[in-house]
């Protein structure tokens, strides 16, 4: 997490999939895949990297 003059820079790493992380919007039962809708949701700009550990996705809220 790092602060900004106007909100909150949050950082989350994933191991996971190589795939390139996009919105879903999945059925009413699935158990997942609403991580980066509630962030597209609620962030005022979100993306990501890739590192050695995987996938990094930052999100700002204001």
């Amino acid at each position: 997490m790092a602060f900004t003059p106007h909100g909150v820079i949050i950082t989350i790493q994933d191991p996971g999939s190589a795939q390139i992380p996009c919105v879903r919007n999945p059925h009413l039962s699935a158990t997942g895949g609403r991580g980066l809708l509630l962030v597209n949701e609620l962030a005022t700009r979100w993306g990501f990297h890739r590192d050695l550990t995987g996938t990094v996705i930052w999100f700002e809220l204001t």
